[in-house]
């Protein structure tokens, strides 16, 4: 099934094509969890999960026509 993967931040240096926004054929059942490790995303810098606009978290499972956003940890003062 395919998704939509959007990568901000500096994660989109683990982009397979360099592009922020890009789609992935995943199996189904995947979870947000497998399309990270698959793109060799560190756990500790897929701490924000955004599916189709609304908060998630890595264990949640995909279905056609996704948007998965992964977003860095926040840091600051």
């Amino acid at each position: 099934m395919l998704v939509t993967v959007e990568l901000k931040g500096y994660l989109n240096r683990y982009s397979p094509a360099g592009d922020p926004t890009f789609q992935l054929d995943v199996p189904g059942g995947a979870t947000v969890q497998a399309i990270a490790g698959r793109l060799s995303v560190p756990d500790e810098m897929a701490t924000v999960v955004v599916i189709n606009g609304r908060n998630a978290d890595v264990d949640d499972e995909l279905a056609e026509g996704d948007v998965v956003t992964l977003i860095p940890p926040l840091s600051g003062g």
